[in-house]
């Protein structure tokens, strides 16, 4: 019996891939468990038009982010002024949200999850590297400035 997978199946087969499997298997496990449909021709269509979407969707996700890479490569320096005491020691701290605005003044609209920064921001002035990470493969390091606010 042809049984499309709904779920990963250690051993059996992976989700949306078409397997066959004895007949009282699909019956009593795979169909009543949610964890796969008869393999007729209308669920077969479905699943192909789904993997279709699905991979249109990665794609104009993955275009969205070489696009905005492009954008940020115009970008030589990020300089954010801050106050701070005689010795450097920032009062206070420069976080996400700082760079967001920094990045918002210049023109660039980013998410906040795609700024990683060491934990608890940075509390010196000086320049760091910093890496914005716009897709799981495109991800750049910048240079950001932090200079005193006379």
């Amino acid at each position: 019996m042809k049984v499309i997978l709904l779920d990963s199946i250690l051993g059996l087969g992976k989700k949306s891939q078409i397997i066959d499997v004895k007949p009282g298997y699909a019956r009593n496990f795979l169909i009543p468990k949610n964890k796969g449909i008869i393999a007729t021709k209308d669920n077969i269509n479905f699943l192909k038009k789904k993997l279709l979407e699905k991979k249109s969707k990665l794609l104009d996700i993955l275009n969205k982010a070489k696009s905005k890479l492009k954008k940020f490569n115009n970008i030589k320096k990020i300089i954010i002024k801050a106050k701070s005491g005689k010795n450097g020691k920032l009062f206070g701290s420069i976080g996400k949200n700082d760079i967001l605005n920094e990045l918002k003044e210049i023109g660039l609209e980013i998410s906040k999850k795609e700024v990683k920064l060491p934990k608890g921001g940075f509390k010196k002035i000086g320049e760091y590297n910093i890496t914005f990470q716009f897709h799981e493969k495109i991800s750049v390091e910048k240079i950001i400035s932090i200079v005193n606010a006379k």
